[in-house]
């Protein structure tokens, strides 16, 4: 099924952009967004190409299984509803009440434009609402100033950096750490996951 087939489920909406599920109209825009290097430096990951039978693979394993420890949402940017990237929490700690963020905004027109901190933003909303976390943490390049300050938009404060961790062909960067708790992102806002009661 395309994306475009039928409109998106949507879970939560904001002024640019909704998170929906992700499904197998994904699977052709990741493989695309995963091969290209832009893409995968502004993440942090290895440039490693993927065919799309591999990816198929691997995100259906997303996709299709329940996994109470991570949720994977799709970005749409809330114009004409075009997938533009994902946003997941994962490794869900339920004793602990942490998860660790990770987002990509896969096509490069939509960067630096709100996009990423407004799904940022209604991702910890969803973390810290539906699971009851506490603590979401991530890990970004410090090369990647644009990233670091959409993060801090959306609530994230640096608390560490892994000293010259990642190597970016004769350059090396550090990784930043960074995490966001929710008293201190509920003091500058309020929910928007629905309260019907």
């Amino acid at each position: 099924m395309s994306t475009q087939d039928h409109p998106p489920l949507i879970t939560l909406r904001g002024e640019l952009v909704s998170l929906g599920p992700l499904h197998q109209g994904f699977i052709e825009p990741l493989t695309r967004w995963y091969n290209d290097p832009t893409t995968l430096l502004l993440g942090g990951d290895d440039l490693i190409p993927t065919t799309e039978s591999r990816s198929a693979a691997s995100w259906n394993k997303i996709i299709d299984e329940e996994n109470e420890k991570r949720v994977f949402f799709g970005i749409y940017e809330n114009a004409g509803m075009l997938p533009i990237g994902m946003c997941n929490i994962r490794d869900i700690n339920t004793m602990h009440r942490t998860g660790e963020y990770g987002i990509s905004i896969g096509d490069a027109e939509y960067r630096g434009k709100g996009r990423g901190t407004e799904a940022t933003t209604l991702l910890l909303d969803y973390a810290f609402t539906v699971f009851g976390l506490e603590n979401v943490w991530l890990d970004t390049l410090s090369v990647n100033i644009r990233a670091i300050r959409s993060y801090e938009k959306a609530g994230f404060k640096e608390i560490g950096r892994r000293r010259a961790a990642h190597r970016i062909g004769s350059n090396v960067y550090d990784i930043v750490l960074m995490d966001c708790i929710a008293s201190e992102f509920y003091a500058t806002r309020t929910s928007v996951i629905p309260n019907p009661f």
